[in-house]
């Protein structure tokens, strides 16, 4: 993902696209206060660009201006981003994932699901409380982001859901939640490693129509049992060497994000990394359209 292949006037179109399709209710300011001048979509997008561009607030407004928009004031802007709903964000990835789903099943078939973790520092720092004495040791807080993404057959990759959670936060409760709000091509493998192995889990995924292929904690002395288990796998086996194409989705944000974010709030830190997630989707869906544009100018030149 190249910081310049997305525009502005993309982003924004793409925003404005998919903000349409969120069942999206304002609060109505009734009490106080005069009516919001920009709408919450003109906002999500500068705040798509300023994270892709790693501006501050006063650098994306500067620039957006000198592009010729009109842009809210300095304060009014950090206000919106500071009170932007979380949720709002993850369902409009979600809608993101959904166009992909709808793509492929006409184009090109989707080959498996993947689910993963990842983590994002941000500025906030505290010690390590269970060291002691001179161990003690101070690092930078992190919050963790999981995906669930939807693989072509070109290994062409999209984000459906995801959700965030603070450092130790349970990858199998986060994955749950997003198997809640996804819609699957029944079917097909859902391949994750070893730290989702739970019956649980497993159960879950056979119940959606998926093939579950979670990599399962085993040793020499600790064999595996549970049927479940089992055909998990045998499955893994199978389809887990395709689990490297997540892998390499979160090396490409990671290259863009440098895995540090410039915030010392935990919600900002977490709003920035579902902003990557759907910049990523952007992205892509921009070279599917690319793609699907230069096929039919050749079919057309050719007849």
């Amino acid at each position: 993902m190249r910081k310049t292949g997305i525009s502005f006037k993309q982003i924004y179109k793409l925003t404005k696209r998919f903000f349409k399709k969120i069942k999206y209710k304002e609060k109505k300011n009734s009490q106080r206060g005069r009516p919001r001048k920009y709408k919450d979509e003109f906002i999500i997008a500068i705040f798509l660009y300023q994270t892709l561009k790693q501006y501050s607030y006063r650098e994306v407004l500067q620039e957006l201006k000198y592009l010729g928009f009109k842009t809210p004031s300095l304060n009014d802007y950090h206000y919106r981003i500071k009170q932007l709903n979380e949720n709002t964000l993850k369902l409009l990835l979600e809608k993101t994932g959904q166009y992909f789903n709808k793509k492929t099943k006409d184009k090109d078939k989707i080959q498996c699901y993947i689910a993963d973790a990842t983590g994002f520092a941000y500025r906030d720092i505290y010690n390590l409380k269970w060291r002691r004495g001179i161990e003690v040791k101070s690092i930078k807080s992190h919050i963790r982001l999981e995906v669930i993404i939807a693989v072509d057959n070109k290994c062409k990759a999209l984000i459906l859901g995801c959700e965030t959670g603070k450092a130790y936060a349970s990858e199998i409760k986060m994955l749950n939640q997003i198997l809640n709000k996804v819609d699957f091509i029944k079917g097909l493998p859902f391949i994750a490693d070893k730290g989702y192995d739970s019956i649980s889990v497993i159960q879950k995924i056979l119940d959606i129509g998926l093939i579950p292929a979670i990599k399962i904690k085993e040793t020499f002395s600790i064999k595996i049992k549970h049927p479940l288990r089992q055909l998990s796998k045998e499955n893994w086996l199978k389809y887990g060497k395709k689990r490297y194409r997540i892998e390499s989705l979160f090396g490409n944000i990671k290259n863009k994000a440098n895995s540090v974010f410039r915030v010392k709030r935990e919600d900002m830190a977490k709003k920035l990394a579902i902003a990557w997630a759907i910049l990523w989707n952007f992205y892509m869906i921009l070279i599917y359209v690319f793609l699907f544009i230069f096929v039919y100018s050749i079919y057309l030149s050719g007849s």
